[in-house]
């Protein structure tokens, strides 16, 4: 079958949207719940909130090592792998009988979204016929985002009605229930698995990535998005809570409208990804508008003098955010077609490199005040810069 003819198969992609829903509502779980597990472990709020941290540390360590260790894997057997390494770190953070068990076991689910994702985005863009590449990856990002939507008031529930583990619980379950269906239906993605080479080989064979210009370019993009976007909104309840008075339950709701904000940001993106590349245009193109619109919606979330102006600017930001992350894995997983999974594994931990860095900038400022504001702002403009070096590299 030539890759005209090739059929996207949306009901296997349903399978793999299901396990980033899960990862999606993973991500917003913890936050929300660590008043309650420092109250039941007896620990500072500090300590306890390394189990926000070390998930993500791990999941940046580990992604760019078993993204090169993997690839000539069949990439259906790293999915389940990753699911079961994935769904054991949950079950373990819901019977932790301490902080440093709970912390281990972060790591470890850290490990298992590091090895599942990759493969899942190489899947999503292998499988999918070209002209609806960009349907087939916005819809995992519109999974991940619906699946943060749910996070928080899922781990609000589990505080206040049953205990924290059962939020663990409830993951661990579903990527069960999840796994077992890939197992019984995923089809093996068509493309030729290379013989398994020295790790040694492997890995620099995914460093050697960074020679690369247009990757280089492609993970500054994303490394300055994620510094504006996610770098920024973790001071939006600092914000909300200092300017409008707004308390702990309503912040919880703010970050639900977020979420939808993120999810329709990527079920926009996807068909006007194909419309674009189906014209002939250059799919960074859209990444400069992205980048431009995000730099305006900050300007406006982090200015506005009342809550509503200060809310639709996050709301639009994380619409511009997730669409800009939509455009540039399409374009990555399209240029980068040999070395998908490694490309991927990097990027994903540039993102959490991103979002660090810039919330670590921004800290360094007055928050809301005019250094916040250019900070913030100018990293979604460096965004929409490197976009444009892409599209005119390629013009």
């Amino acid at each position: 079958m030539t890759l005209t003819e090739l059929q996207t198969p949306w009901r296997q992609h349903a399978l793999i949207r299901a396990v980033f829903f899960l990862m999606g509502a993973e991500l917003f779980l913890a936050s929300p719940l660590l008043p309650t597990i420092s109250r039941d472990f007896g620990t500072s709020i500090a300590a306890t909130a390394w189990v926000v941290t070390v998930f993500g540390l791990a999941y940046a360590i580990a992604s760019p090592l078993v993204g090169a260790l993997t690839e000539h894997l069949p990439r259906r057997r790293v999915i389940l792998s990753g699911i079961a390494v994935f769904a054991t770190g949950e079950l373990l953070c819901a019977v932790a009988p301490g902080l440093g068990w709970l912390l281990a076991a972060r790591a470890v689910g850290g490990i298992g979204g590091a090895l599942v994702g990759p493969a899942m985005w190489a899947y999503l863009a292998e499988t999918a016929a070209p002209r609806e590449r960009g349907r087939a990856i916005a819809g995992g990002s519109a999974a991940y985002a619906g699946g943060q939507i749910v996070g928080v008031p899922l781990a609000t529930f589990a505080a206040a009605a049953s205990s924290w583990r059962f939020a663990f619980a409830a993951v661990a379950l579903g990527l069960a229930v999840a796994g077992t269906l890939i197992a019984l239906r995923l089809r093996e993605s068509v493309r030729v698995t290379g013989a398994p080479g020295r790790p040694l080989a492997a890995l620099r064979s995914s460093f050697g990535l960074w020679k690369v210009g247009v990757f280089r370019t492609i993970m500054a993009g994303n490394f300055f998005v994620q510094a504006a976007r996610l770098g920024t909104y973790a001071y939006a309840g600092a914000l909300f809570a200092t300017k409008f008075g707004f308390g702990t339950g309503v912040l919880g709701l703010v970050g639900m409208v977020v979420g939808i904000g993120s999810l329709i940001g990527s079920l926009v993106a996807g068909p006007l990804i194909d419309r674009w590349t189906s014209a002939g245009r250059h799919v960074s193109q859209l990444s400069v508008g992205w980048g431009l619109i995000l730099a305006a919606a900050l300007a406006i979330a982090t200015t506005a003098d009342t809550w509503q102006w200060a809310l639709a600017g996050f709301v639009l930001s994380f619409f511009c955010g997730t669409a800009f992350f939509s455009t540039a894995q399409v374009y990555l997983t399209t240029v980068m077609a040999e070395r998908r999974a490694p490309a991927v594994s990097w990027n994903n931990s540039v993102l959490y490199i991103g979002t660090g860095a810039g919330t670590t900038a921004l800290g360094l400022t007055t928050l809301g005040g005019t250094a916040f504001v250019v900070c913030s702002v100018v990293f979604a403009l460096c965004a929409a810069g490197f976009s444009a070096v892409l599209a005119v590299r390629r013009a």
